[in-house]
This record gives C-alpha cells, structure tokens and sequence, in this order.
C-alpha cells in the first residue's frame, strides 16, 4: 500500500491512498448500512402510527 500527501501552506491538504481494493468488505460493509438506514427508517415510521 502507498500512501501519498499533497498539499501547501495555503491550500487543503490531500491524502492519497493507493492500493488493492476489497470488494467483498466493501458490499458487506454497504449491506450493513443499508439495513441500518432501512431498520431507523422503519422503526420510526412504526412510532409515528396511530393504533
């Protein structure tokens, strides 16, 4: 893995980071989040429901 920082005193600084990428983390870690968002989303639609 390389990592590279680019920059000056008057601007924003960068970070680069070069390497392979993980797929699989990556979809895992996308699945979860969206069944976080998808069980919040759900979850307070169900307490806005009126009996």
């Amino acid at each position: 893995m390389s990592i590279g920082v680019i920059g000056g005193a008057d601007g924003p600084t960068a970070i680069f980071i070069a390497g392979s990428i993980n797929w699989h983390t990556i979809v895992v870690v996308a699945g979860v989040g969206i069944a976080v968002v998808g069980i919040i989303i759900w979850a307070l639609g169900k307490g806005k429901r009126k009996p």
